[in-house]
């Protein structure tokens, strides 16, 4: 009798290991929230509102992953005896300050920071530790972001070729109004 492994399936053939910045850790629920920034705009005696789009909201992902006891040990940290050596990884990686690598088993990688996380450890369920970990997409910063010298250059180059097609469309044109051909 088959089972649901049996069923090819491309998803389960191309699933990544979860990670931050490099700590692994089991994954097992992840979710993505995003959307659009939208202002709605209300007018006094006006029936109708007009909604305003912003841009897209900044990606947030909520993880919850675990580390738990191997029962041998292997070169990855992931997979030993003691999962403390795990846990331990990937506090360091949530508390480190600046932006990291999220890998999800089922998405891209996205360059995030994480900005808070809660560990959990029963003593009844011991080798075993629970994260529920929040990340925000990372992005630009708007202050330090300035376009390379090969934009500026093409823009400008742009800019002057636009500018002298205009010039000789409207000189052509006050030309041809006084009856002069060019």
């Amino acid at each position: 009798m088959a089972n649901i492994f049996d069923v090819p399936t491309a998803w389960r053939d191309q699933l990544m290991p979860a990670s931050f910045n490099d700590a692994r850790f089991h994954c097992e629920v992840n979710s993505r929230e995003s959307g659009r920034r939208i202002v709605e705009h209300e007018f006094p005696k006006k029936e109708l509102p007009y909604a305003e789009d912003m841009g897209r909201s900044a990606r947030e992902f909520t993880v919850r992953g675990y580390c738990i006891v191997y029962p041998y040990d292997s070169e990855i940290v992931l997979f030993r005896r003691d999962y403390r050596l795990a846990r331990n990884l990937l506090i360091a990686a949530l508390e480190k300050e600046g932006p990291g690598v999220l890998q999800l088993p089922t998405q891209p990688p996205q360059m995030v920071v994480c900005s808070r996380y809660r560990l959990t450890e029963e003593e009844r369920m011991g080798g075993f530790c629970m994260f529920d970990m929040t990340f925000l997409e990372y992005g630009i910063d708007p202050q330090r972001w300035a376009p390379s010298i090969d934009t500026a250059g093409a823009l400008a180059e742009a800019s002057k070729a636009m500018r002298g097609q205009a010039m000789r469309v409207l000189t052509a044109e006050s030309l041809a109004a006084a009856g002069v051909e060019a």
